[in-house]
């Protein structure tokens, strides 16, 4: 009796992950950089992924962890696409980290902030391949302080 009973919680265990893993969005990539102490402003930060279905559509997501002690409430950033076919585009981004009233976006906690950031939603790649996307502080300052690390997720959406 005791097997049984064991057995039915094992088999419920199974199902409850299953369940959980099966649903919600696809990653198909995942990799986080750690930001040296001062992220100056020839660095790149790259990130290359392999898209391989072009009928998909798929969110670019970046998570930014920063010290509380991030002098801004945004951080401009030089962001270049290189494409399969090697064609190459560049474009500034305001990343935005603290709302107009001074408050960080994004989950605090202790002295560390994170905050997701949407790159891209629902997006349609011409070319199947490696795609590389690299970032550069394109601030005032020659270095940035206080950030610790970026995130880039390529998701497929959901429909």
């Amino acid at each position: 009796m005791k097997k049984i009973i064991v057995l039915k919680y094992q088999i419920l265990s199974f199902i409850i992950v299953f369940i959980v893993t099966s649903c919600g969005p696809k990653v198909i990539y995942s990799h986080k950089v750690n930001i040296p102490l001062k992220w100056k402003y020839n660095e790149e930060i790259c990130f290359e992924y392999q898209i391989s279905n072009r009928s998909s559509p798929y969110d670019l997501r970046l998570c930014l962890v920063h010290t509380a002690e991030y002098d801004y409430e945004n951080m401009y950033v030089n962001v270049t696409t290189i494409f399969p076919t090697g064609k190459k585009t560049t474009n500034p981004v305001s990343l935005q980290l603290a709302n107009s009233d001074g408050t960080w976006q994004g989950n605090c906690s202790g002295d560390l902030c994170t905050v997701e950031i949407e790159m891209s939603t629902k997006a349609f790649f011409e070319n199947i391949g490696k795609y590389t996307l690299c970032f550069t502080q394109y601030s005032r300052k020659d270095s940035l302080e206080g950030l610790v690390s970026m995130e880039l997720k390529v998701v497929e959406s959901l429909k």
